[in-house]
């Protein structure tokens, strides 16, 4: 059957106004698209079969004045079995179409970052001892990454999840980079920052010269103004109005924060802004001070944990998730929103009570072992990411390029090299295209790639937290090779038993580095 004959057919049906015009169309649209799927194409071989060809050629319009009455109904049966098959495809076409000429929906985007929260520290991370409910649902109906990466350290971890590039890479330059709120915002997001940027106030550097339409939050670190922050006794002792944290909005210094309000006072802010922009596109990154030291919970959650306050202020984030869920809820807005929950580096222990965990990693903040920075990562995206548990090789820097597609840009050559699209991953359990990861504080430490993992450098902790003195590394030659798909905790060095592939690595390792240096793509 030719486009014509069908065409002519569709006219007679629409002659009897059995179909609008528009869905006439749809349905010779709807016919090419579907007349070679095989379960189409054998109805209408059966249709052919039934009825001869000349019953529907030339002018289906005259049939009504035809005195055979039976060559009427049966020209009105075909018609009738052939829109059966072409109109029931009608409004999924016209969707499809509509789809099609249209922008690509673009969904809300929440990235929320806790401060040095460790591998251990989440119920469904294996805590035994914190209550985090409203994040293990997340988990449980979202993606939860098991090793996932951030750099060991503040402000390169952050640095890094903003640009898509290796924080230790020679020369570069965060002024001179598009982040991935830039990116966002110059496709028409609204985009805000509430919480912590650690990324510098100077002209250039400020968070509203940085792609953000708006920012609510502190400078740095919440340790930053009071006592001495990196000796124990400091968190000790000190109360809570010994800090001296001042909150900023936009360009204005607004004042002194109480430690224990952060948490509070972001979520209800970040809540504010869902509602506000529920009907346009937006970006939140809601970077949390929390459980960063010194570390207060908030009237309603002090005390009421089983792991002192350090377990307090867990409860209150927790808290913040369900808060800013119920939010997107109640919008109506839960089903186009993106929510990323993360760490920015491992926990720091050497505070003790608090500080967080890495179990059942070694090591913490700063150091090149697992638990410096593998942490927490887990995407929520209610019917469209399929509730799953991947332990493939992720880093921070892949969030960029990750975002980029969820939101249909594409990112601009040269920048976000470091980052790798793992949204097949998510949507549809894909694997990572990741295999390699350099380790580094201030300096590269150690390599990964796939299973195995070789350090140059260790160090168990950034300072003593009696003095406040830092600590040196040790360099390791020859270098300690783990097995890490065997030997998460990074306890039996096989270097001796495998020196080819500590040659092998230690290549690799030289030459990501002089990559580095030099501009160049390790992975």
């Amino acid at each position: 059957m030719t486009q014509s004959e069908l065409v002519s057919i569709i006219s007679a049906f629409a002659g009897e106004g059995k179909m609008s015009v528009d869905k006439i169309v749809i349905s010779i649209q709807g016919f090419w698209v579907f007349k070679e799927k095989p379960f189409f194409r054998e109805q209408l071989r059966e249709m052919d079969q039934k009825f001869p060809k000349e019953w529907f050629t030339g002018d289906c319009k005259s049939s009504r004045t035809n005195t055979d009455s039976i060559t009427i109904m049966k020209k009105k049966i075909w018609i009738t079995m052939l829109f059966a098959l072409t109109s029931g495809f009608a409004n999924e076409v016209e969707a499809g179409i509509a789809v099609s000429n249209a922008e690509p929906s673009k969904p809300n985007i929440i990235l929320i970052m806790a401060d040095d929260l460790g591998y251990g520290d989440l119920g469904c991370y294996g805590s035994k001892f914190n209550s985090t409910p409203h994040i293990d649902r997340m988990a449980e109906q979202g993606v939860r990454l098991m090793d996932f990466h951030a750099a060991s350290w503040c402000a390169p971890s952050r640095c890094g999840l903003m640009t898509g590039f290796q924080a230790n890479r020679r020369g570069l330059n965060l002024a001179k980079r598009i982040t991935v709120a830039e990116m966002l915002r110059n496709d028409d997001y609204s985009t805000a920052l509430i919480g912590k940027w650690h990324l510098g106030m100077t002209k250039g550097l400020h968070p509203l010269d940085q792609g953000f339409d708006y920012w609510f939050g502190t400078k740095g670190s919440n340790d930053w103004d009071g006592p001495n922050p990196i000796i124990y006794d400091a968190f000790k002792n000190a109360p809570e109005s010994a800090w001296k944290t001042p909150l900023y909005k936009d360009r204005e210094r607004l004042g002194i924060c109480p430690q224990s309000q952060f948490t509070k006072r972001y979520t209800q802010e970040t809540v504010r802004l869902i509602k506000r922009h529920k009907d346009k596109p937006f970006f939140i990154y809601l970077a949390h001070n929390m459980p960063h030291v010194p570390v207060f919970a908030s009237d309603a959650f002090k005390g009421k944990s089983r792991n002192g306050v350090y377990g307090d202020v867990l409860m209150e984030l927790d808290w913040s998730i369900g808060k800013i869920i119920d939010a997107l809820k109640e919008t109506g807005i839960d089903k186009k929103t993106l929510v990323v929950f993360m760490s920015d580096n491992g926990p720091w222990t050497m505070f003790q009570e608090f500080g967080g965990v890495a179990n059942p990693l070694k090591g913490e903040k700063g150091t090149g072992w697992e638990g410096g920075g593998r942490v927490p990562c887990i995407f929520y995206w209610p019917d469209k990411i399929s509730p799953s548990v991947n332990e493939d090789l992720i880093v921070n820097t892949d969030l960029y390029a990750t975002l980029a597609s969820f939101a249909g840009v594409k990112v601009q050559d040269g920048e976000a090299i470091d980052s790798h699209d793992i949204s097949n991953l998510l949507l549809s359990g894909a694997s990572s295209s990741r295999k390699k990861h350099i380790y580094f504080h201030h300096q590269p430490m150690a390599w990964r790639n796939g299973d195995y993992k070789i350090h140059f450098q260790t160090s168990d902790r950034i300072r003593n937290p009696e003095t406040g003195a830092m600590e040196g590394k040790v360099v390791q030659d020859p270098p300690l090779l783990f097995d890490i798909s065997r030997d998460i905790q990074e306890s039996k060095n096989i270097a001796s038993e495998y020196p080819d592939i500590v040659q092998r690595m230690t290549g690799e390792f030289n030459n990501a580095i002089e990559a580095l240096n030099n501009g160049g793509i390790y992975d």
